[in-house]
């Protein structure tokens, strides 16, 4: 078992950047009002949609992880063609309240860091690869690394911002 304080370096940038990412996104929701967090910009996800978005994915995203970590070399998630998966709660997210979506988020994360807490994360397991349907090749940390920057990506989206992280599958 690793715990934070015997981790490697990566683990523990990791461990800050989820903390740092998550709690910026919780205070951008917080700046929002109910209905302004219902509301559809342009046509697209309320914050209340992608917020339903990022708690599904993030139990995915860390079960891809470790099961590159058990089984080095495997393959998964969605492919090209199916495009987004993480969509089972994202209609019916705005009939909910704001505060059940910020609970949900912060719920999910503590989840994530009990599981990342009991989980040997050595160096040498960190950098097992795996490969991504959509995104190609990627090393356990990348899977992680994952989380932090797709909170970011959703945040940027909800502040109407120029995103900073670009998703590109390989070959692009």
């Amino acid at each position: 078992m690793t715990q934070a304080a015997e981790a490697p370096e990566d683990l523990r940038q990791l461990y800050q950047k989820l903390a740092e990412e998550r709690h910026a996104l919780l205070r951008c929701l917080a700046a929002l009002s109910d209905e302004a967090a219902a509301a559809h910009p342009g046509g697209g996800w309320s914050a209340k949609q992608q917020a339903a978005h990022l708690c599904q994915a993030e139990r995915t995203w860390v079960d891809w992880a470790f099961t590159v970590c058990d089984k080095p070399d495997a393959t998964v998630g969605q492919t090209p063609q199916e495009g987004q998966i993480f969509l089972a709660e994202v209609e019916g997210a705005d009939g909910y309240p704001l505060w059940y979506w910020q609970t949900r988020l912060k719920t999910a994360r503590a989840e994530t860091l009990r599981r990342l807490a009991i989980a040997d994360l050595t160096a040498d397991v960190l950098q097992r690869k795996g490969t991504h349907r959509t995104f190609g090749e990627m090393t356990v940390l990348q899977f992680l690394r994952g989380l932090y920057r797709h909170d970011r990506m959703h945040r940027e989206q909800v502040q109407g911002k120029k995103q900073s992280f670009e998703v590109r599958a390989p070959g692009m």
